[in-house]
């Protein structure tokens, strides 16, 4: 560790090398894809094209970050099996591979657009575009009059409202391909779900059930969509602003655990379950960065730390398994109600991409002679 690298980047570095690897692990068990999830009783699971398709920008930034070119080699892989994989009609079936039912699913259709997207800026090969473009029209086509997609792709009998987080990666496809009528079609869901908001800043409908309570995990997919969205049309005040009050009540209950957010809510923001959902620990942590990107605010970063260190705590590093070693579970225990004793391959994804903007901001903060060498770790959980 250099002199001027604060100790708990060196610390997120190990964590985010750990659990890069774990991902590499997946996509060469996933024979393919990446294994949905690792269960210590079953092993590794069959690939999973909907976590698949996002880890894609994840390994092709951890190549970046780490100048391993091995992230690259399994990015492509990834991509190259979801060609291979998609319909005719442009879209992606649920649940894992193979799957006897392959009706087009929504949802998983609209997360593989983030890795077509992030493949075609990384290569320009227009096949990922190509790609990419039908699947977003098929998604378009499927808004109705009334703003959302049919109801019944998942869980839930009405279309929730972290269908945000497809929103989101159809306008990603819209910025290299420049569809208005696929714009059109993610802006008018958008719009519709910006009415569910309630006075206390919950949407509506952000779990997977209606009327249910939200794992922090689809409550981050709600939000981080609207955010993102807000980002790839430049306009903070029609999708971004409007989900400042849920994240400033995240935020003070962030500080008030110590980073152990329950991982459970109900639509008057009280916890359902004592447990931790670590995916939406580290999801949040993202949220909180890009708020604090449009106006600085470092209580923010140190609540983004302290919800990145309780996930680096649960993580079993010297365990020689190696769907563990590195692997983050669903929940905290590992018997949570959350991803039940199982090793998510989207838990490893979003806490790599988590530590990699912590530790961005911690740079900087540090490097702007801020109070940056008091943010983060061990720093972070005794502020």
């Amino acid at each position: 560790m250099t002199d001027n690298t604060l100790p708990s980047i060196e610390r997120y570095e190990n964590h985010l090398r750990e659990t890069g690897e774990w991902c590499l692990r997946s996509v060469q068990h996933g024979k393919g894809g990446s294994c949905a999830h690792y269960s210590p009783l079953l092993g590794w699971s069959k690939p999973y094209p909907e976590t698949s398709g996002y880890l894609i920008p994840t390994l092709i930034k951890l190549a970046d970050h780490l100048k391993d070119e091995r992230y690259r080699a399994a990015a492509v892989q990834v991509g190259e099996w979801l060609l291979s994989i998609q319909s005719t009609e442009g879209h992606w079936h649920g649940g894992l591979h193979p799957n006897t039912n392959t009706d087009g699913s929504v949802f998983n259709t609209g997360q593989i657009l983030k890795g077509m997207a992030a493949l075609f800026r990384d290569t320009q090969d227009e096949r990922w575009r190509e790609a990419g473009a039908r699947g977003a029209s098929w998604l378009a086509a499927g808004v109705g009059e009334n703003g959302l997609w049919p109801p019944g792709d998942y869980q839930s009998e009405a279309t929730p409202s972290y269908y945000s987080h497809v929103a989101w990666p159809m306008l990603e496809m819209v910025s290299i391909t420049d569809d208005k009528v696929v714009r059109d079609a993610a802006c008018r869901y958008l719009d519709t779900i910006k009415m569910r908001i309630k006075d206390n800043g919950v949407v509506s409908h952000w779990g997977f059930k209606e009327n249910g309570p939200a794992f922090t995990h689809t409550i981050a997919y709600t939000i981080r969509g609207f955010q993102e969205s807000a980002r790839l049309i430049d306009d903070f005040e029609r999708y971004h602003a409007p989900m400042i009050p849920a994240l400033e009540t995240l935020y003070g209950k962030t500080e008030r655990s110590g980073g152990k957010l329950p991982g459970s809510f109900d639509e008057n923001w009280q916890a359902t379950g004592d447990y931790v959902c670590l995916t939406g620990n580290a999801q949040l942590a993202i949220c909180f960065l890009l708020l604090e990107s449009h106006e600085t605010d470092l209580r923010l970063v140190n609540a983004a730390s302290k919800l990145n260190d309780y996930v680096a705590s649960a993580q079993r590093n010297s365990m020689p398994l190696g769907g563990v070693k590195g692997g983050v579970a669903g929940s905290k225990p590992l018997w949570g109600k959350y991803m039940i004793a199982r090793y998510p391959n989207w838990a490893a994804k979003y806490f790599c991409d988590s530590l990699l903007l912590n530790m961005a901001r911690l740079n900087q903060a540090s490097a702007d002679n801020t109070d940056g060498a008091t943010l983060g770790g061990d720093q972070a959980a005794a502020a």
